[in-house]
């Protein structure tokens, strides 16, 4: 998984519930050292975070880096590149000024941090194996279930054999019958939806090719599929408002994903959208009754 510039920092305090004890001590110790971090060896950071050299390397690894090393490059990064944004959650009585800049910048950063995540390799892989998939099944709750639909939207113009169904019932049935090569999308930020992973396991077993959409971190949901798209974690907060960060970002996603796979045959993929785009015109164009 690739490390974004200046995103590093940001991750690690968005990650930290899913990390070992042990690990996030190194964690705690990097976010509140970053500039000795970064010049320290791996034995001088587990002396002085009081865990181990092993614990050291997990943490790397936890955190979606290839080792120690690329963790003193992606600190490198973060600290030239200043002060992040940040995370805000609504307080009482705040005027809508305050309220339009804090969701900005929530939106900004969760944007950046999945920008620092984001795995191009995994992107394509997926990207090809909608392009092969005979047909595309999508499913998420609540606000997942919003990306669900954006993805059934995106696709079906692509001339897709694609569903979002709400029913999980109807959805079981449809993927009991789905032919060799078809693609379930999992869509739960928290990754601990539990119809989400029933489905996921039930579409492992009747040999769907899966694809899990998560927040950043190691699950169940991610375990169990054969490719992960990730997005930031971003910190809890009083007042989520619908998801807001999380849904930016899952749509940041989808579009990346979808501009990447209309890349694959690029003349194809614009003669489809004309046609979808000049059949809706034709519906507007319709005389009132």
């Amino acid at each position: 998984m690739g490390v974004g510039v200046g995103q590093i920092l940001s991750r690690i305090e968005n990650v930290m519930p899913k990390l070992t004890q042990s690990e996030q001590k190194v964690a705690r110790f990097v976010l509140e050292s970053p500039e000795e971090a970064m010049l320290m060896s791996v034995q001088e950071m587990a002396s002085r975070s009081l865990s181990s050299s092993a614990s050291v390397v997990r943490f790397c690894r936890s955190i979606g880096l290839k080792g120690f090393p690329e963790l003193k490059v992606a600190l490198s990064a973060d600290l030239a590149q200043g002060q992040k944004s940040g995370y805000f959650d609504l307080n009482k009585n705040e005027n809508t000024a305050e309220i339009v800049d804090k969701i900005l910048s929530n939106v900004i950063q969760s944007l950046k941090d999945t920008v620092g995540q984001l795995d191009v390799e995994m992107i394509e892989k997926v990207a090809h194996s909608l392009y092969m998939a005979p047909v595309i099944f999508a499913y998420g709750i609540g606000a997942s279930a919003l990306v669900a639909e954006d993805i059934a939207q995106k696709w079906l113009r692509m001339g897709k054999n694609v569903y979002a169904f709400h029913d999980i019932h109807v959805l079981t049935m449809s993927m009991a019958n789905a032919p060799k090569g078809s693609v379930f999308i999992g869509i739960s930020y928290s990754a601990a939806t539990r119809e989400v992973l029933e489905l996921m396991k039930f579409a492992q077993k009747s040999g769907l090719t899966t694809v899990s959409f998560t927040g950043f971190g190691r699950s169940e949901l991610s375990d169990i599929s054969d490719f992960n798209l990730f997005t930031s974690l971003a910190p809890e907060a009083k007042v989520r408002s619908a998801a807001t960060s999380s849904k930016h970002s899952q749509f940041f996603i989808v579009d990346v994903l979808y501009y990447a796979y209309a890349s694959i045959n690029i003349n194809d993929s614009i003669d489809k959208i004309t046609r979808t785009r000049k059949a809706t015109n034709e519906l507007k164009n319709l005389p009132e009754t």
